[in-house]
């Protein structure tokens, strides 16, 4: 019975793309086609063949290289370490990670991988190139510093492409973070198999709400390397620092807020939380991902926090850790994105560094693209939920 209502699910995704499509005539069924069964053979094929022993390969590389920032971290505050601290065994590692995608990046690793990519994805699915480049940019990437890859093309860009870069951004997670996720109990396999599947998920929604056509331009990516490999790995460490502390920050408010609500909420009814008043709205939600029945309370509830805060506090929930294995799978899939109403503000300020003249076009689009963003997250959910 699950699966049917994975199957109706996903359905539905499509069916609610189609009615906040503005370009009904314009879609390009064909590439929605493609992305779709696409999506559902890949997933075929990560999870129900041999591929699943080179994600667990994959996974087990991700755990070792994010061990590997113990030495520097443990130095640097010594005994502090010998007691998990969520600040410095969790966040601190992504310091360590941008680093190593910065040097990937001086050495045109990235570049070449994210460009040959990016095209061959373009040329099979028919859509913008500049939007299939940036999708890709995406898993690795944050979803501000994905736009910098191709600035130079977002200023002309089609609203279209514009919209699909914001639901890209939000759908996806950057490998810096996959640390982080896998700290609150994620399996890193999940992780792993949500990010190639989400962008082809991405392209099923956005290809039909609003549709970009192909093109056989030249999209070359950005190089703003350092001058030696020590400044590109240094300024990509000092990023990932910025960013272990806006999460730290999200998480200190977002947290405390919750809690002082669900203390208010708490005084005039005892045992209701937040959490579970928004849960009754993703409840069906959680149904047609293919949740069982005996968790749907609590995946609709972590699914209704991450859309009002974000994915770290949703991984975070205590919900998370009680979840089956199955249903686990489900919903790290469609955690495994910066869908949350704090990412309209990321956008618009990484909008406003790459291409000011797009702000007006992203502040438009934003709550839009939050909308469509979260059925992208809720497609892969689904699509895992019918594969397992």
């Amino acid at each position: 019975m699950e699966k049917l209502f994975a199957v109706i699910g996903m359905a539905l995704c499509i069916g609610v793309a189609y009615l906040f499509s503005t370009e009904k005539n314009n879609i390009q069924w064909r590439s929605v086609l493609v992305a779709f069964f696409g999506q559902l053979l890949l997933a075929v094929l990560l999870i129900k063949t041999p591929l699943w022993k080179g994600i667990e390969w994959l996974a087990n590389g991700f755990t070792w290289v994010i061990s590997q920032s113990t030495e520097g971290i443990s130095f640097v505050f010594g005994g502090i370490t010998e007691n998990y601290v969520f600040f410095i065994n969790a966040l601190l590692p992504i310091v360590f990670i941008s680093a190593l995608m910065g040097i990937l990046f001086h050495f045109n690793v990235l570049q070449k991988f994210i460009s040959i990519v990016g095209k061959f994805v373009a040329r099979i699915l028919r859509v913008d190139t500049l939007v299939a480049v940036n999708g890709v940019a995406n898993m690795f990437l944050g979803q501000s510093e994905s736009l910098f890859v191709t600035k130079s093309y977002l200023p002309s860009a089609k609203d279209s492409v514009i919209f699909a870069t914001l639901v890209g951004g939000m759908t996806s997670i950057s490998a810096s973070v996959v640390g982080l996720y896998a700290s609150y109990g994620a399996s890193m396999e999940w992780i792993i198999v949500s990010m190639p599947l989400t962008v082809f998920s991405t392209f099923v929604l956005t290809q039909i709400v609003m549709p970009t056509q192909y093109d056989a331009g030249k999209i070359e990516i950005e190089d703003d390397k350092g001058v030696n490999v020590i400044e590109t790995m240094m300024n990509y460490a000092m990023a990932g620092f910025k960013g272990v502390i806006g999460i730290a920050v999200a998480l200190i408010v977002f947290l405390s807020i919750v809690a002082m609500i669900n203390n208010f909420i708490g005084i005039f009814a005892p045992g209701v939380t937040l959490q579970s008043m928004l849960g009754i709205v993703f409840k069906p939600l959680a149904i047609l991902m293919g949740v069982p029945s005996t968790e749907l309370q609590l995946a609709s509830e972590i699914l209704a926090t991450k859309l009002v805060t974000n994915e770290a506090v949703a991984f975070g929930l205590p919900q998370f850790a009680m979840l089956s294995a199955n249903t686990k799978a489900m919903i790290t899939t469609a955690l495994c994105g910066f869908a949350g109403i704090g990412s309209i503000g990321i956008l618009i300020g990484g909008y406003s560094a790459v291409a000011p003249n797009k702000i007006n076009v992203v502040a438009k689009l934003g709550v839009k693209a939050l909308i469509v963003a979260t059925a992208v997250n809720l497609l892969t959910g689904a699509v895992v939920g019918l594969v397992l």
